[in-house]
């Protein structure tokens, strides 16, 4: 669920984008944003990237959500317990890596721009090409704030020079894997011998 998700919000970002680089005339390919770690990509190569690279940095349990028991089916034969599905908040950095500074900053800023105008995403106000999506998949997109011994960390972790970037959260990722912890038959009549 993790990749889907990363990848429709790549392809609503790519989408904005793209519409709003009808306005400007820059020699940059389509679709700049792309899913890729910024640790793997050589720093002498960074400038040949080009893109809006979508990098996890960290997966965190919505704790709020966690305290949910075992849940359980029924249906007219039995009963099926299933531990309850684990619920992520998913942290990402939009860094911009380009061959001019103010490209960077432009199209970060246009990347800051759609996830302040749109921070709720489900499958009816985004149309999407991508098909591993749940029928009740939804996502909320929060913008974080890193203080300044936060971002050295997070960079110096991350073994780079430090790009312009922001970091968001996304919330809530629900995962559920289809396991079954036990079945047990449904009580139907009760004797009571005496």
């Amino acid at each position: 669920m993790i990749h889907p998700t990363l990848k429709f919000l790549a392809e609503q970002l790519n989408n904005y984008i793209n519409e709003i680089r009808k306005n400007f005339n820059d020699d940059l390919s389509d679709n700049l944003v792309v899913l890729d770690s910024i640790n793997n990509i050589e720093e002498s190569k960074l400038k040949d990237k080009n893109s809006l690279l979508i990098t996890v940095v960290n997966l965190a349990e919505e704790s709020s959500m966690k305290n949910l028991a075992d849940y359980l089916i029924r249906n007219q034969q039995d009963t099926t317990y299933k531990n309850p599905p684990i619920n992520l908040n998913i942290y990402i950095l939009i860094t911009a890596v380009m061959s001019k500074y103010e490209y960077e900053l432009r199209y970060l800023g246009h990347a800051i721009n759609f996830f302040q105008g749109k921070t709720l995403f489900n499958k009816k106000n985004s149309p999407s090409q991508i098909d591993d999506l749940p029928e009740d998949f939804s996502v909320s997109v929060d913008l974080v704030s890193l203080s300044f011994e936060q971002i050295n960390y997070l960079w110096s972790t991350l073994g780079g020079k430090q790009r312009p970037f922001a970091c968001y959260k996304l919330r809530i990722i629900r995962m559920e894997r289809e396991s079954v912890s036990e079945t047990r038959g449904v009580i139907r009549k009760i004797n009571i011998n005496t």
